[in-house]
């Protein structure tokens, strides 16, 4: 069962880093993504240290603090602005960090 949901968390981070050809900046999140996907995906065939995921977590969560918007405005508006722009990528940076912990858990 726990290779499964890492290979479904694989499978989710992917999912969004191809997602992000439209997005105004590609030439970051695709790879900030698929290195998550790569993350989730040792944690089902060969795990890593945990201590690599235990940093994978806090570089996550440092940058979604850094990335987080000045005024929160929400995800969903279909203006897009810098605020939300901001906003998505601090919660996808959040997702990226707490996949990082479920991967210490599911490599043990």
């Amino acid at each position: 069962m726990k290779k499964i949901f890492s290979i479904a968390l694989t499978l989710l981070f992917v999912l969004f880093a191809a997602v992000q050809y439209n997005d105004p900046d590609p030439w970051l999140w695709m790879p900030v993504y698929l290195v998550y996907a790569l993350i989730c995906l040792s944690a089902a065939i060969k795990p890593l240290n945990r201590m690599w995921y235990l940093f994978a977590f806090l570089v996550a969560l440092f940058f979604a603090f850094i990335q987080w918007p000045e005024t929160w405005e929400g995800i969903g508006e279909t203006m897009m602005n810098e605020n939300t722009e901001r906003g998505r990528e601090s919660l996808g940076l959040l997702i990226c960090g707490f996949a990082s912990v479920f991967s210490i858990r599911l490599s043990s």
